[in-house]
C-alpha cells in the first residue's frame, strides 16, 4: 500500500510537470509565431515608409511649382483672367491636401513601426522566459526520474522496482516521440511555408530593388538551413523501429540510417546468439548506443567508430569504441557535461548492469555497457 501511494505521487508529480511544460511549449512556439509574424510587417513599414517619403518628396516639390505659379497669375492681372486664377489657385490647394495627407500617414507608419518594436521586445521576452522554465522543468523530471531506482531500493520491492523500471523507459521514449511529433506538426511546417511564401514574395516583387530580393535570398536559406537542423534534430529524437527478429538487426538498421545522415562510418561487429530481448531492454541499450555515438561524433574529432555486442547467454556486453582524442574522466565528472555520462550510468544500473568508461588523452575512448541476462532474453534467434 505505501509503495502504491508513493507511486501515485510520483505519477501525478511528473504529470503535472510534464502537462505545464506542454503548456508553456505552446506559449512559447506563440510567442515565436508572433514574432515572426510583427518582423515581416516591421520589414514591409520600413518599406511603405520609405515609399511614403520619396512620395512626399516629390509631392512639396510639384507643391512648390504650384505655389509659385499662382504667385505669378496673382501678380500679373493683364495676362491672365480670373478663371486661369481660379485654376491655379484649385491645383495649389489640392495639392497641399495631398500632402497632409501624405504626412500624416507618414507619422502614422513611424508611430506603427515603433509600437510593433515594443510588441517584438514583449513576445521576444515572453518566449525566452517560457524557454528557460522548459529547461529548467526538463531537469527536474530527469532529477526525479533518477531517484525512482533508489526509492524502489529504499522499500526493497522488486516486483515494484522492475514495474517503474519499465514504466521510467516508457515515459522517456513517449516524451520523445511528442517532442519529435511536435517538432515536425510546428517548426517544420512553420518553416516550409515560410520558403513557399517567399518563393511567392520573390516572383511578385520581381522589378523591386536588387537589395529586397538579395535579402529574401538570405532568408530563404536561413529558412533551408534552420529546416535542416530541426529535420537532424528529429532523427536523433525519433525512435528506432524494434525489429521484430532480433535487436541486432535494429542495430544494423539504426547504424544504415545514421551513417547516411551524418557521413559517419560505423563497424558493427556481433559475437554470440541473434537475439530479441525484453522491450525495455532493447530500447535502453538503443538509448546507450545512440548517446555514445553522438558523443564521439561531437567531441572525438573523429567521423567513425567500433560498436561490438555480445551475448554469452547469461551477460550481455555492448561496447562503443573510437580512436578520438579521448578525454580525462575526474575531469569531465566535475562540470556540466557529467549530467550525461551519470544518467548513461543509472540507466545500465536499473537493469542490474554496469557500465565503465576508459578513456585518457589522445588515446580514445571506450564504453563498456554489462548487462544480466536472467530471463531477459527469449529464445528466439536467426
Amino acid at each position: 500500500m505505501q509503495m502504491d501511494n508513493l507511486e501515485k505521487v510520483l505519477n501525478n508529480v511528473i504529470a503535472t510537470l510534464e502537462q505545464g511544460r506542454g503548456e508553456i511549449f505552446d506559449i512559447s512556439q506563440d510567442c515565436h509565431e508572433q514574432v515572426t509574424a510583427l518582423e515581416v510587417e516591421h520589414r514591409e513599414i520600413n518599406l511603405e515608409i520609405r515609399d511614403v517619403i520619396n512620395q512626399v518628396t516629390e509631392m512639396e516639390r510639384q507643391e512648390r511649382r504650384a505655389r509659385v505659379r499662382l504667385m505669378e497669375v496673382s501678380r500679373d492681372f493683364n495676362r491672365y483672367n480670373q478663371e486661369s486664377i481660379r485654376e491655379a489657385y484649385e491645383a495649389a490647394r489640392e495639392l497641399q491636401i495631398i500632402l497632409i495627407d501624405l504626412r500624416q500617414k507618414e507619422q502614422y507608419l513611424h508611430r506603427r513601426r515603433k509600437e510593433i518594436g515594443i510588441q517584438i521586445k514583449k513576445f521576444d521576452n515572453i518566449a525566452q522566459k517560457a524557454d528557460h522554465f522548459l529547461q529548467s522543468t526538463g531537469m527536474a523530471l530527469k532529477i526525479l526520474q533518477g531517484n525512482v531506482e533508489r526509492i524502489n531500493d529504499s522499500l526493497e520491492d522488486i516486483q515494484r522496482k522492475q514495474q517503474m523500471e519499465m514504466w521510467i523507459i516508457e515515459s522517456q521514449e513517449a516524451e520523445r516521440r511528442r517532442i519529435a511529433r511536435d517538432l515536425h506538426d510546428g517548426p517544420a511546417q512553420s518553416l516550409a511555408s515560410m520558403l513557399i511564401r517567399l518563393d511567392l514574395i520573390g516572383h511578385l516583387w520581381g522589378d523591386d530593388s536588387q537589395n529586397i530580393l538579395e535579402e529574401i535570398d538570405n532568408i530563404r536559406q536561413m529558412g533551408k538551413e534552420t529546416l535542416s537542423d530541426i529535420r537532424r534534430l528529429m532523427f536523433d529524437l525519433k525512435p528506432s523501429l524494434m525489429h521484430e527478429d532480433n535487436f541486432a538487426t535494429t542495430l544494423r538498421d539504426f547504424f544504415h540510417d545514421y551513417e547516411a545522415k551524418y557521413n559517419f562510418n560505423i563497424e558493427f561487429v556481433l559475437f554470440g546468439k541473434e537475439r530479441k530481448y525484453d522491450m525495455s531492454l532493447e530500447i535502453a541499450l538503443f538509448r546507450l548506443v545512440q548517446e555514445s555515438l553522438t558523443n564521439v561524433r561531437k567531441h572525438s574529432g573523429m567521423k567513425s567508430a567500433l560498436v561490438k555486442l555480445e551475448d554469452r547467454g547469461e551477460e550481455l556486453t555492448l561496447i562503443i569504441k573510437d580512436e578520438g582524442g579521448g578525454f580525462e574522466l575526474e575531469q569531465v565528472r566535475d562540470n556540466k557535461e557529467s549530467y550525461g555520462i551519470l544518467g548513461m550510468m543509472e540507466r545500465v544500473k536499473l537493469f542490474g548492469g554496469q557500465m565503465e568508461i576508459l578513456s585518457s588523452r589522445g588515446l580514445g575512448t571506450q564504453v563498456i555497457i554489462k548487462v544480466p541476462l536472467e530471463g531477459g532474453a527469449s529464445n528466439e534467434q536467426n
